[in-house]
Order: C-alpha cells, then structure tokens, then sequence
C-alpha cells in the first residue's frame, strides 16, 4: 500500500478541474490508508485530541539517554482523558533496524498542567476547567523514560508513530484547516554519537499558540541547547503513519499558514516567525531542528504545533534593542560587537499599543550574561542584557524574550529571539614580491561580514598607506620591498592586523595563506604566485594526511574541491617544490586556511 501511495503523491498533476480530481483521489487512497490502520490496530481509537507534541533526548552518561515527548492535549476532546492514564511508546532504530520498543513514564503531576493563553479573567471558561467553557483549553503532559543503547552509531532514531498502550492512536484534531485528512502523528529524532555525546535541544515556549487576526505575530520556539551546539531550523512537512501529511493548497510544510500578502517571514539561524495572519485557522506547523558542532550534524528533533488564529482585537507587545554599549545596533533584534574579552550592553524595553500590563521571561541567556528586568507586570518593565563577555569564537549567540500581555480573552504571548553578532579578528595578506623590473604590492582579503573597512599599511611607525573599500578585497601597490602591519578596521570599529613581508627576488614562488572559494570573483583558487617558475609541484593535504589537491602548472589551482564536493573549511598542509628557469630549486612547507 506505501508504495501505491507513494506513486500517486509523486505524479505530475495536470491543472484545474483534472488537478483537483487527482487532490481529492490523493485524500481518499490517505483516508482509506488510515482507515486501515486503524482496522490493523484492534480496538484503538482514532483520537483527536493532539494540538502540538515535542520529541527530544537527554545525554545522561555513557550510552544512556533519556527520550521525553511533551503533549499538548485539547481539554475539549473526547480521548483527552487518555493523556493521563496512558503511555506513549517510543520504537528505537539503529539504521533500519529496530533495536527496542517500549513504553514512556508519566512525570508528575500526571493530571497535566493547564497552558491555555488567555488572561486570568478567562482561566474558569476554558474547557480545561469547565466542559462548556467557550475557551479552547490545553494541558501539558509530560512522559519520558531512560534508555542505553547498544553503544556509538551514526545513525540512531528516536521515533514515536501515536501509539500508546491503552486504545487510543494520537490523531491530529479535526479542526485543522491546512491539511486534509489531519492523519496520525509521527516525530522523529536522530543521533550520531560516533564523535560527541548529544543532547538535542529543548523548547521553552508552548506548542499551542493562540493569536488574534490581522494582528503581527512574533513567535519562537525558544530552543535552548545545552551543549551549545549551532542549530539550524525548518518548516518542514508534517509526518504521519503512511507517508507525509497532505496539505490543502496553497499551504505547504514551508509555508503553512494564511497570512496577508508578503506577512511571512521565517529565520534558519534563530527559528524566528513573523507573520500576520489574515483568516481564523487552525495550521499545523512542524519545525525541524539540525546540531551542528564544529560544523559535524549530531542530530535532529522535531516538534508539532498548532497556530490557532481567533477573532480578537488584542495587540502584541513587542521589545527592541536600544541604547547599546560596546556594540552596535545592527537592526531591532540585532547587535554586532568585536571579538574578544570586554563589557557589551543594551536595553529591551517592550510596548504595547493597548497600553496592556506586560510580563517578560527570559531564556537561554548566554553563560555570564543578565537581563535585568524592571516593572515587570507592569504597563512600562524596561530591562538591560549585560555581560562581561569572556574570550568566545567569533558567530551569534541568542537569547530568548518571551512577553505576555493581560489582554482578554486571548493573552498575547510573543517570544522574540535577540542575537549578538560576535564579528571575526581576520584578514589574510598576500605579498607580490618587487621583482627585478616593478615594485611590489599587498593584496589584503577581509571577510563579507566586514564590508565596508578601511585599512593602514605602516612601515611602522610610518603610514604608507590608507584607504577603505566596499568588498572583501583591496590592493595597495607601489611599496618597496620590506616588512610591513597592515591594520583593517570594518564598519563598527572591530580592528584586526597582520604583518606581511615584501621580498626583492626575481626568482620567487609563493603560495597565499588562505583563499576562499565562494564564487565572488576574490580569492577563489589557490595558485602559486611567482616569477621564473619552470617546473612546479603542489601537494595539499587535509589534517588526516590524504591528499586533496596536487598541480603540477603555475595556472592550474586549487578550487576548494575534494571528491566531487566541496571540502570542509579548516587548514590544509601545503608542500611546494619549485625549479626555476635558472636551475635553482625551492621548496617549501606550510599551512593554508580555506574559507568561504
């Protein structure tokens, strides 16, 4: 049956009338599919009950990780009581083995936790408390149970398929609007554990949440990883039992919500989304969450919301960054600052355009870092973020601001993501001796992050040389053979200098210390420079000592390629050996830094 279904989701479709046909086959052949699962699965309830579910691991120690599903339950379901008596089960792979299956615990209180956004006035008239509440209320379970697996692999899998123990399947609610049918539900998590133990991140934010229409929203996972690991996410298609979820066009995994026209937008780096929404809906939204340490994939989570859209009139409240102190306000969200150890400030002090009494929560704040926050609960709670920031790689850090307001019925919640930008130190020079005929010159390679800089060239303590450009890449000519600091400084105020030799030598051959193959037209290929070249040999070597690239002509370079794909960005060892027309030979070793 997979396969019959997966023939028909891959077809070309053909347009209007005929198109929609084929749509409304697509969903019959899923309904029948579903129709006998459930068949299968003797006795168990179809149940709609679900408005968001996270699948996420714990590294405990050793081989042993704790895998947790968090619930979000409609209180106004007719299997809602299940939440509560049964237990999720979790199958485990190794590749496409099955290495166990078994149960999740409950974690207390087993009754739930009622998250439904609305304001105090509101909580008696969800259905959470009251059955003919006109709220729509949700609770939180939690359930999770320690597991050791069999040792390392690169290719574990954590996946709950909506089974439980007791005769209820996890169903997606009826009521969803931008899929047809809503299908059962299905998350996945990976782990390679070959290299590093892992952790996958866990969300602080509520998979539930409630928005009124043509109001903008501001909404964050607010994922917070404990090994600090680099996380990329996407919106990606809901899962279910047979296949993928099918959605009602125009809406797609990517783009599951009706909003007005240009109202979308969404962050890969911070997992922020921005939208305002145009029509009262009940949208799936499933997000995806790649780490990334050292530029190695270590894993992946999922979680499964639904973004409920309710006629209301409440605004948002929203907070931006100000007043900033050894940084630079890069946009409302954004602030940039240099490298190295020394104090960084600014202030988030959040509005609201009802004049609504505002509570702020702060999240994944970096390690050494304050926001210190007051008035909160208040119509004006102004904060400052201070950290003495320690010597840290160059990237983004992010933190997490989550306002709530006292609006009625629906209490706006917005989490907002915050990032500072920590700029990179480097600039590569590259020497063109002064040969027997010209003098020689410097070329100087910032990074695309730096754009515009300005740089010196001092024949210390003399300035040569000033000027500023608006790429990564200048060149100062005219200088005299000699030892040289050239100093760049980029837009706001982060300074990175090193010194380059100017040699006389009308035989020479040299090679860059770095060069960055991203296709800008700068820098892209690794040749050898020099004059009198009559034979050549370059080796280049990756840190496990295989050989990536070897050339034996002065015009033939190295593009940054290896195996038919692109190499990783790390320093490579070098060895050239060079006879000039003279007869005299040359030879060198060293190292050279890809980039891009």
């Amino acid at each position: 049956m997979n396969n019959h279904y997966n023939s028909i989701s891959q077809m070309t479709l053909p347009t209007g009338r005929n198109r929609k046909r084929v749509f409304s086959c697509m969903r019959f052949y899923k309904a029948f599919l579903i129709a006998v699962l459930l068949m299968l699965s003797a006795g168990r309830l179809f149940a709609t009950h679900f408005y968001g579910v996270d699948l996420y691991y714990k590294h405990i120690a050793g081989n042993t990780y704790r895998v947790s599903i968090v619930a979000y339950g409609d209180c106004s379901g007719t299997q809602f009581p299940s939440f509560s008596v049964n237990k999720p089960q979790i199958q485990i792979f190794k590749g496409n083995a099955e290495f166990l299956t078994d149960l999740l615990d409950h974690e207390p209180p087993q009754e739930g936790i009622e998250v439904t956004p609305v304001c105090p006035a509101e909580l008696a008239n969800t259905t959470c408390v009251n059955p003919a509440g006109s709220v729509p209320g949700v609770k939180k379970f939690v359930y999770s149970k320690e597991f050791t697996l069999s040792g390392p692999a690169p290719d574990w899998k954590f996946v709950f398929k909506g089974y439980t123990d007791g005769t209820t399947i996890a169903g997606r609610s009826n009521s969803l609007t931008n899929v047809s049918p809503p299908g059962i539900i299905r998350l996945e998590a990976t782990l390679d554990n070959t290299q590093h133990n892992n952790s996958s991140p866990e969300y602080t934010t509520i998979a539930t949440p409630f928005y009124c229409i043509s109001r903008p929203v501001n909404f964050n996972p607010g994922a917070v990883d404990a090994d600090g690991d680099s996380l990329v996410y996407e919106l990606v298609d809901g899962l279910d039992t047979v296949g993928l979820v099918t959605y009602i066009p125009p809406y797609t995994g990517s783009n599951p919500i009706a909003v007005a026209t240009g109202a979308f937008k969404f962050s890969k780096s911070t997992g922020q989304l921005n939208f305002t929404p145009n029509i009262t809906q009940k949208s799936l939204v499933v997000y995806r969450v790649s780490e990334y340490r050292k530029g190695v994939l270590l894993g992946t989570s999922m979680r499964e919301m639904t973004v409920v859209i309710m006629p209301c009139n409440n605004n948002p409240p929203v907070g931006y960054v100000s007043n900033a102190a050894g940084a630079t306000i890069a946009d409302t969200v954004t602030v940039q600052t240099c490298k190295g150890s020394h104090e960084l400030a600014f202030d988030i002090n959040p509005t609201d355009a009802d004049n609504a009494i505002i509570n702020m929560v702060a999240n994944g704040l970096p390690a050494g870092s304050t926001l210190n926050i007051t008035n909160n609960n208040s119509k004006n709670p102004t904060s400052r973020f201070t950290w003495n920031m320690p010597e840290l790689p160059d990237g983004n850090y992010t933190f997490f601001v989550t306002y709530t307001d006292d609006g009625c019925p629906i209490a706006s919640k917005q989490t907002q993501a915050y990032t500072i930008h920590i700029a990179p130190d480097h600039i590569f020079a590259e020497a063109i001796a002064a040969d027997c005929g010209e003098k020689g010159f410097i070329k100087v390679t910032a990074l695309p992050s730096w754009v515009p800089w300005t740089y010196q060239v001092l024949l210390e303590p003399e300035l040569v040389f000033s000027g500023g450009s608006s790429t990564t890449t200048a060149k100062t000519d005219s200088l005299t053979p000699a030892k040289y600091k050239v100093k760049a400084i980029n837009y706001f105020g982060c300074t990175a200098d090193t010194v380059i030799e100017i040699p006389f030598n009308c035989e020479i051959a040299d090679i860059p210390t770095a060069f960055s193959p991203n296709g800008d037209g700068y820098n892209d290929t690794l040749l050898v420079r020099g004059v009198n070249i009559a034979q050549m040999n370059l080796a280049v070597y990756n840190r496990w000592g295989e050989l990536v690239f070897q050339s034996h002509e002065v015009n033939k370079g190295w593009n940054g390629g290896y195996k038919g794909a692109d190499a990783p960005l790390e320093v490579y060892g070098y060895v050239l050996s060079v006879v000039f027309k003279s007869g005299n030979t040359f030879h060198k070793k060293g190292n050279i830094t890809l980039i891009r």
